[in-house]
């Protein structure tokens, strides 16, 4: 039998590189930017849907009927968002369900 040697591991050396505050600030609004366009794609229709509802309640229904349903007299962007998100994780659980 052959002696197994193992397989050396090679080496990386890295040039030490200055981007300079400017490219450190271009870095930070890119990353930005990519995480805003993840929470376009995941939450992007909950949004939408609750700027509507946040804009249009008000104008529909009374404060004392807000108070009722939110607890407040006036609609919270946030609880809306959190509405929808949740109805559409259930909504696409049970379209799963169905499927099965």
């Amino acid at each position: 039998m052959r002696d197994l040697m193992p397989m050396p591991i090679p080496e990386f050396r890295f040039r030490s590189m200055r981007i300079g505050p400017l490219g450190v600030a271009v870095a930070g609004l890119t990353l930005l930017a990519a995480g805003a366009v993840m929470l376009l794609l995941l939450f992007g229709k909950a949004l939408l849907l609750s700027a509507v509802v946040s804009w249009v309640w008000p104008r529909v229904f009374s404060p004392e009927f807000t108070r009722v349903i939110f607890g407040t007299e006036t609609i919270s962007f946030w609880k809306v968002l959190l509405l929808f998100v949740l109805a559409g994780v259930v909504v696409s659980l049970l379209r799963r369900r169905r499927e099965r």
